[in-house]
């Protein structure tokens, strides 16, 4: 019985005396973890960050509304410039009406005059009788001038007849709007131009006789609504007419000032 438990004991003996002892260096090694594949938190604003932010964006506030302000008195600035230049064209645009006016009155009276020291009033005489009683103070007869050629006849209008409209197919053309004739000042009704693109056609014309020759003037403005500004049209002197070519579209008055003769105004839109 003893033998056998030795003979049991014996592997264990044996195993335990060549078994290495342990030594301080075998640390257990480390349990690795898994990947965190989340995304990182984001920044913490701060107070005083948020406060830089705020600061910087009121800075650049601040200076657009600078650039704005100033921006604006640069536009005011221009259309006050643009406002009296139109006061001093207007202004010099009565003056010349007046002295239009001045000099059809002076060449009235001079022509009253010269027509006065032409045929002078003369107090008759007794006629001379010639010994066999003819009258001797009767002047030799003048030989007849031929008749003087009759003028022409002045013709309806002045202006160029009213453009035909093209058929509707689709082609831009022109059209006439309204035609108006005086010999005063006149402020149109307000029209509409549909087109980029209009014109006004005018004449002017002196009344008849030499005497009258570049004694009327016509002063032409077309001014656009709720504006000061005109755009210029015609300042004429004068027996003549013409055609200007103005741009749109928009809604137009046309101011007419005329003196000591007659006018003929078209306008036309091309659309």
């Amino acid at each position: 019985m003893r033998l056998i438990l030795l003979l049991a004991l014996v592997p264990n003996l044996l195993f335990a005396q060549t078994a290495p002892p342990p030594t301080g260096n075998d640390t257990p090694r480390p349990v690795t973890s898994p990947i965190d594949l989340r995304p990182p938190p984001p920044p913490v604003t701060t107070a005083s960050t948020l406060q830089e932010s705020v600061d910087r964006l009121s800075k650049t506030n601040s200076e657009l509304m600078d650039l704005l302000k100033k921006q604006q008195a640069v536009l005011e600035d221009i259309q006050y410039d643009r406002r009296l230049q139109s006061r001093q064209i207007q202004s010099l645009e009565e003056r010349l009406q007046e002295t239009l006016f001045e000099n059809a009155t002076l060449q009235n009276k001079v022509d009253k005059l010269n027509s006065t020291a032409s045929n002078p009033g003369a107090a008759p005489t007794a006629p001379a009788v010639g010994a066999n009683g003819a009258n001797t103070n009767q002047p030799p007869p003048t030989p007849q001038s031929p008749p003087a050629p009759t003028p022409p006849p002045t013709p309806a209008s002045f202006l160029p007849a009213a453009p035909v409209e093209a058929a509707s197919s689709g082609a831009a053309s022109w059209h006439r709007l309204f035609t108006l004739s005086g010999n005063d000042n006149r402020s149109t009704d307000l029209f509409q131009i549909q087109g980029h693109h209009w014109r006004v056609l005018w004449h002017n014309q002196d009344p008849d006789g030499k005497a009258y020759k570049n004694t009327s003037a016509l002063f032409l403005n077309a001014f656009p609504k709720d504006d000061t500004i005109p755009q210029k049209v015609c300042a004429k002197l004068g027996s003549g007419g013409d055609i200007t070519e103005l741009v749109g579209p928009g809604n137009y008055y046309l101011k007419i000032e005329a003196s000591g003769g007659s006018w003929e105004v078209a306008v036309e839109d091309f659309h």
